[in-house]
Parts: C-alpha cells; structure tokens; sequence
C-alpha cells in the first residue's frame, strides 16, 4: 500500500528534487546566479519540450538565465540543435557533505560555502591560524585546494591579494574561464577573445569550450 511520502515522488515539483536523473533525461537548469546545488526548473525525455520551455523560462526571467542540458553517463552534457550530447557542461549536479552546510551554521566557526563562476561549490575557512580552500563535495571533501577542480581558475582571497593574474581571471568572460582556447590580448585597443570566437561566445555555455589541462 502506498503511504504518504511514497506518493510525493508523484508530485512534479517533489520529483525535480528527489527522482533520480535518467539517461537521456533533459534537464532546464539555471545557471545564474550560481546556486550552491544544482536548480532544476524542468525534467523531459522529450527535446522539443524542454528546448521550448528553457527559451521561455529566459524570456520570463529577467535577472536569471537557463540552459538545456542532458544526462549523459550521470553527468550533464550541453546539448547541439538536434537535441545529442555536445560537450560536458562546467555545471554538474554537485552534492556538498551535509557536514559543510552544518559548519556555516556553527558560531564558533568562520567559513563560508562559495560557488565558483563555473558552479564548483567549495569551503573556505580557517585552518588553525590561516584560511585555506577545501573540497566540501559528498565525494571529495576535506582536500586542501588553490584552484577550482572544475575550471582551474585559481582561488584567490580578493582581499588579501592583488595580484594582476587574479584580476586577470575574474574580468575574462565567466564563459572562457579554463578554456584551453582563451587568447585575452589586445590588439590596437581591441580584445581578442580568442581565434574561434574573436569578440567572445554570447552564452553561458560556448560550444567550442576545451579544457585546459595546464
């Protein structure tokens, strides 16, 4: 016999929260502002569905943005006109450890939980007599970091450093940070974004995105 919570995974709103991801499943995700989990506004497993309801959901929104991704071996995928897999998406269904979200809440400690431009949820706090950047992922947690595992943008305090590579980072688009393809030079007074896309991609997700695994 069904109880009461088994039929709230019959609910829509629930089932964006609790059901389980499937393969091929589409997914219209707000990817700003940054959350520090992923937000689901729509689940289908039919692409001209979901294509339609991420363009109005960007229409109707007008300090939010949204994009269409798809499961693809658990992972989320950017997703090409004919609805396949593209390229696998800097945001990605990122479960912190419960201890994380318990320490914010903790008086006696000073740490926060900071997403990263690319969605990288990670701890900074202080570590005996100094604050450092940990991994705070159910997976991964606890590991001392100085640059995003995700986008290997460095993880830099901005009030303790003022260092030209930082500001260099955080003014480039937010949709070039660890692309291998990033030029960020100018020439006679203009930036060239890079040879691909020179005045840069218009999105949050550039299809022609590569890792930099320098």
């Amino acid at each position: 016999m069904d109880t009461a919570a088994d039929l709230l995974f019959l609910n829509e709103e629930v089932a964006l929260r609790i059901n389980s991801f499937s393969e091929g499943e589409y997914l219209v995700i707000q990817t700003y502002p940054q959350e520090k989990s992923l937000k689901v506004s729509k689940r289908s497993f039919d692409y001209n569905d979901a294509k339609q309801y991420c363009e109005l959901e960007g229409l109707s929104h007008d300090y939010a943005t949204f994009e269409l991704r798809i499961i693809r071996d658990n992972k989320l995928w950017t997703v090409n006109n004919l609805g396949y897999p593209r390229t696998i998406s800097q945001q990605q269904d990122w479960k912190v450890s419960p201890e994380y979200f318990e320490a914010i809440k903790d008086n006696d400690n000073y740490g926060e939980i900071i997403v990263c431009f690319c969605s990288y949820p990670y701890f900074h706090g202080e570590a005996v007599e100094c604050w450092h950047s940990v991994t705070c992922l159910v997976d991964d947690h606890g590991r001392e970091i100085h640059s995003c595992p995700n986008c290997h943008i460095s993880l830099v305090d901005e009030l303790d450093d003022n260092s030209d590579d930082f500001y260099e980072q955080i003014t480039q688009p937010a949709v070039c940070i660890g692309c291998a393809n990033y030029h960020g030079q100018e020439y006679a007074e203009e930036l060239l974004i890079c040879a691909v896309h020179p005045y840069g991609w218009d999105g949050v997700s550039c299809p022609d995105f590569a890792v930099n695994n320098n």
